[in-house]
């Protein structure tokens, strides 16, 4: 390990922490953020929270300035105006802080000559202090293992996914969205403007992390494109690279530069990038979370053939749609195990070919359980993939298919294939609250679940691409 490793590593693991600028009088305030989310993973450490009318929050004596704290502490959380943020810089760096996040917006990404001074004048102040910076115009850390969080509802597990964002709110969606689908993180930061420490720096860090396996990353723009091309190839070499990039087209670029004071750079400069380096490259935030989910529970699959199981006959060729169109086959089920079929279940109102519209004979756990064991074992398929519909079936049939749920997922869990699944969202509050229930299921077997067919065909396909290249490159 480097020596940079090893203060990034610190930086993601304080032992105390002050909280500059936190609220007292409003406890739904935005800056109570970062102090309640620190409340609710229980951080072990000192915690500092100062605020020039001082008293008492949740027990805490609330400190009127940093200098008034006791001792040294280690990190800090700035909820300030952006005008003072070089003074919070020097009287934090004079209390042994190794880092300071600065939440602050009003910063570069203004555009205005005078912010723009004051962001230069704060990056020199910290090169001065030898303060690092975090932001600023961002959410900072989340990293579980060290109780550090800025949300209240995070995960407190750790997984092995390290996610690197421009935007603090594309990483607290990307977060929430993925733990929901059973997605942990070993460690996250929301850089922002990236005045000090940046992308470059954290991909570094992430290259060298024992924890994380797969890096993610939301990007509008870097600072030092030969160090973050040398970096990418060098992460893509040892770990899984998932990259979504914002800002490639005209408005995109005029958003970024207003957004993070980023350079967004070309798409098409962009894309070849990620091909050549085998970086995986979704399209939106939605495809980075369906990516993870799929490389997080989905061993990978030696080829193309696909089968498609579920109710609906209508959605069996939508779904086949979907599949074939990225690249997917369907081998047609052989005479002999349709033969087999049929030993147990109705011709009528069934499609037994390939998709599998097993619609009938659904009222029948038991069946459904065989079908799914006898199809699983068809050398011709690669992988599996279990669909189900809510928003089509009537309240009967619905009521059904949740009864025979159990029994599906051991069918599938017992394959020795790769399996996924496919609950669709829903409207109506009702038929929602099914779907998410049918959804919790799948996660807690361990198995991938997306929520649309199309969302589904196309992570698949990503992470199909990204392992054939994987292993032409060995």
């Amino acid at each position: 390990m480097t020596g940079k490793y090893d203060l990034l590593d610190a930086i993601f693991h304080p032992k105390s922490i002050a909280f500059v600028g936190v609220t007292t009088s409003n406890p739904l305030h935005w800056t109570r953020t970062f102090w309640d989310s620190a409340r609710e993973f229980q951080f072990e450490g000192p915690m500092y929270p100062v605020n020039p009318r001082g008293g008492e929050l949740d027990g805490y004596k609330v400190y009127r300035s940093v200098d008034e704290i006791p001792g040294n502490i280690d990190y800090a959380i700035c909820t300030v105006s952006a005008k003072i943020a070089p003074e919070i810089v020097r009287k934090c760096a004079a209390k042994g802080a190794k880092a300071v996040h600065f939440c602050t917006a009003g910063f570069a990404e203004t555009g205005g000559a005078d912010v723009t001074e004051l962001q230069q004048e704060l990056v020199a102040t910290a090169s001065e202090t030898g303060v690092r910076i975090i932001g600023p115009n961002c959410m900072g850390i989340y990293c579980p293992e060290s109780r550090l969080s800025y949300d209240t509802c995070f995960s407190k597990q750790s997984g092995n996914v390290g996610f690197i964002s421009q935007s603090g709110g594309n990483s607290i969606y990307t977060i929430r969205e993925a733990n929901w689908r059973g997605v942990k993180f070993s460690k996250v930061v929301s850089i922002g403007n990236a005045c000090d420490l940046n992308e470059s720096d954290f991909l570094e860090y992430m290259i060298e992390d024992p924890q994380t396996r797969i890096i993610a990353l939301y990007l509008e723009g870097v600072r030092d494109g030969k160090r973050f091309r040398q970096l990418l190839e060098r992460a893509s070499l040892q770990k899984t690279v998932v990259m979504v990039k914002g800002g490639g087209g005209e408005a995109g670029a005029r958003a970024t530069a207003s957004h993070t004071a980023s350079l967004a750079g070309n798409d098409v400069i962009w894309d070849a990038l990620c091909r050549q380096l085998n970086v995986i490259k979704p399209k939106n935030m939605e495809e980075m979370v369906d990516v993870l989910t799929t490389l997080r529970f989905m061993p990978a699959f030696k080829g193309r053939n696909v089968l498609l199981v579920g109710p609906g006959g209508g959605a069996s060729v939508m779904l086949t749609d979907e599949f074939e169109r990225r690249g997917f086959k369907l081998p047609a089920v052989t005479d002999k195990i349709r033969e087999e079929l049929l030993g147990f279940s109705q011709a009528a109102g069934n499609m037994l070919l390939n998709p599998i519209d097993y619609s009938q004979s659904m009222q029948d756990p038991g069946s459904m359980h065989k079908a799914i064991q006898l199809l699983t074992k068809w050398k011709e398929v690669d992988f599996c993939v279990g669909f189900f519909r809510p928003s089509q079936m009537t309240n009967g049939f619905l009521d059904m298919v949740r009864k025979a749920d159990d029994m599906v997922n051991q069918a599938f869990s017992a394959s020795f294939k790769p399996v996924a699944y496919i609950v669709e969202s829903a409207v109506t509050a009702t038929r929602q609250a099914i779907a998410f229930e049918m959804a919790q299921k799948v996660v807690a077997s361990g198995k991938p679940v997306f929520y649309s067919f199309a969302a589904a065909a196309e992570a698949l396909r990503l992470v199909a691409d990204y392992n054939k290249r994987k292993i032409s490159r060995l």
